[in-house]
């Protein structure tokens, strides 16, 4: 604690400048004797007060702020490249509960997926990542119907009953960041009983742990984590389908987005 109180004064102005002395009144512990008086010029205080301003503005922290930060940051979550074997040359794919599908301006639905999947093939390539393909035939995707599917928490109406076949999915993974883009196609088939049957809805998109969007719809996926679980996300834009009444009802050509929740296991 100071022994007095410090007070500044103002000498005489000499040749246009003005400057300020901060002086004790009485000195302090340890400090040597004979110290001069401090003379911090005008034009030192305005410099300082706007290269202060500027870093406030701009965004900018303190050195000691910008460690402290960086200090308390949370480490980074474990790669999925941890547990992987050192040979590997499959892949088993398996779909989630927790998806989403939504088609044009309608309300997103729900979707539970679980138990879809199936087994595909995996290489590792020169840059590191890894090469991912399934076989369409042994890929599993279980229908958009009355037990799997709800909109605004309301299941849909039987009979109708959309059925998913799958025609091609493929891409890469990076094991080390997670980021996963897989190539879909697929063939979505409508159909009300004996008394209903559209002709397919053809959905091309790139499926990706990052972002996807299109004219209407946009989703935002998960990358995949240690043990291999992510979200998948795509925005296609499908065309019309040749029915008056589906392409119509669905307001083709439009926006459809899947939202797809997965665990990944490599062996």
């Amino acid at each position: 604690m100071l022994n007095a109180m410090a007070r500044a004064t103002v000498p005489h102005t000499a040749a246009g400048k003005t400057s300020v002395i901060v002086r004790a009144s009485s000195r302090q512990p340890n400090q040597p004797e004979g110290k001069k008086p401090i003379a911090i010029s005008r034009s030192t205080l305005l410099k300082a007060g706007i290269i202060a301003t500027g870093a406030m503005f701009a965004g900018g922290s303190p050195p000691a702020v910008a460690e402290a930060i960086t200090a308390s940051a949370p480490p980074a979550a474990p790669s999925i490249a941890a547990s992987l074997p050192q040979t590997l040359s499959q892949v088993m794919l398996t779909t989630l509960s927790d998806c989403q599908l939504a088609v044009s301006a309608y309300p997103t639905f729900s979707y539970n997926a679980a138990g879809g999947g199936g087994m595909g093939a995996v290489t590792r390539q020169d840059d590191g990542t890894l090469r991912v393909s399934w076989d369409p035939a042994a890929l599993s995707i279980p229908p958009i119907t009355y037990s799997t599917s709800a909109v605004l928490g309301v299941p849909i109406p039987p009979p109708l009953k959309i059925a998913i076949t799958p025609q091609k999915l493929e891409g890469t993974i990076d094991p080390e960041t997670g980021i996963a883009q897989l190539d879909f196609l697929a063939q979505f088939e409508f159909t009300a009983g004996p008394l209903y049957s559209a002709p397919p809805l053809v959905v091309s998109t790139t499926l990706t742990t990052e972002e996807s969007a299109g004219e209407l719809r946009q989703g935002k996926g998960k990358r995949l984590s240690a043990d291999g679980k992510g979200t998948l996300v795509g925005v296609a834009r499908v065309p019309k389908t040749g029915d008056g009444f589906l392409d119509t009802f669905l307001m083709l050509p439009t926006d459809a987005l899947a939202v797809l929740s997965a665990d990944m296991k490599f062996s």
